[in-house]
């Protein structure tokens, strides 16, 4: 009856749930010193490693050290938002620091239970994180991307900080001031001296190999000669070309006259080549030698 009973304690024993302790001493359930079997079953119980394993996990509340890397809020009643993040003009732009501002300010997040009274932002007015958590989702979306952050560095168009200006003219004057603005730049001196104070880099002068130039001076020479070269040979054919019509017309000429003589007589051809010679000379005329009507003389 007794080796039953002890039966029935030890498996009902076994069968129940052992509970998780921080020290995991001792069990819930112990069998007395008066039991024969308690020696038997005593090492029959799960060990450290198999609770330590079954443990559940929680989550736990962030401590303070999770915001020790959170830029603290700029003094400047119009933080740009290089300021907001804590970043400078030209670096990279992560999330990082964005997802802790957002879960810093955000509306939601201020409560008594979110709230741990060592954070600055615990104690603001809920105006005041609700304009904090504005500005910094407006100076997620000018740095995220890419032509926004441009058209902001280059012109400071569309940051629109604390105090809502719709004067442009007000917003215009206000970027002018700004330290780094390319307001002041009108030759291409200031832009380079602009670009090397924003890149953080100065301008670096570009040189041509001694080689490089002497082929390219080479180069030049050969394409000069072969055009020199092309025009010359163009040129003399013309001349040859003018040189061969003018011989043609002259003995086109000369044959045009031996055939008109050869039918004539000696005083003829004397007369012919006297026409022509006065022709020539004292500007021929037709009808200049002929004899014209004797003029009727006056009475003395």
């Amino acid at each position: 009856m007794f080796q039953k009973s002890a039966g029935a304690v030890y498996s009902s024993t076994y069968s129940l749930p052992y509970p998780i302790s921080s020290s995991y001493s001792t069990p819930l359930f112990t069998l007395t010193n008066h039991c024969p079997y308690s020696r038997h079953y005593s090492h029959s119980f799960p060990s450290k490693p198999f609770l330590a394993r079954n443990a559940r996990r929680y989550a736990t509340r962030p401590t303070e050290s999770d915001h020790s890397e959170v830029p603290h809020w700029p003094r400047s009643p119009r933080p740009t938002p290089y300021e907001i993040f804590g970043i400078q003009r030209g670096a990279p732009y992560t999330k990082r620091r964005f997802y802790q501002l957002v879960k810093l300010y955000h509306p939601d997040t201020r409560g008594p239970a979110a709230s741990t009274g060592s954070s600055s932002a615990d104690q603001l007015s809920n105006a005041a994180r609700l304009e904090r958590y504005r500005l910094v989702v407006a100076a997620n979306d000018i740095l995220s991307d890419p032509q926004k952050r441009r058209l902001y560095d280059h012109h400071g168009i569309g940051w629109i900080d604390g105090h809502r200006s719709h004067d442009l003219r007000e917003a215009d004057e206000a970027w002018r001031h700004q330290p780094g603005n390319a307001s002041r730049n009108a030759t291409w001196e200031d832009w380079e001296r602009w670009r090397d104070a924003r890149d953080g880099k100065p301008g670096e002068t570009m040189y041509m190999s001694n080689g490089v130039f002497a082929a390219l001076v080479v180069c030049l020479c050969m394409i000069g000669a072969l055009a020199q070269m092309n025009r010359a040979e163009s040129v003399g054919e013309q001349y040859v070309d003018f040189v061969q019509q003018k011989d043609s017309a002259i003995g086109r000429k000369i044959r045009e006259n031996t055939v008109a003589a050869s039918g004539r007589t000696k005083d003829e051809r004397v007369g012919s080549f006297l026409r022509e010679r006065e022709n020539l000379l004292f500007d021929f005329q037709p009808g200049k030698l002929d004899s014209s009507p004797s003029q009727p003389t006056r009475p003395e």
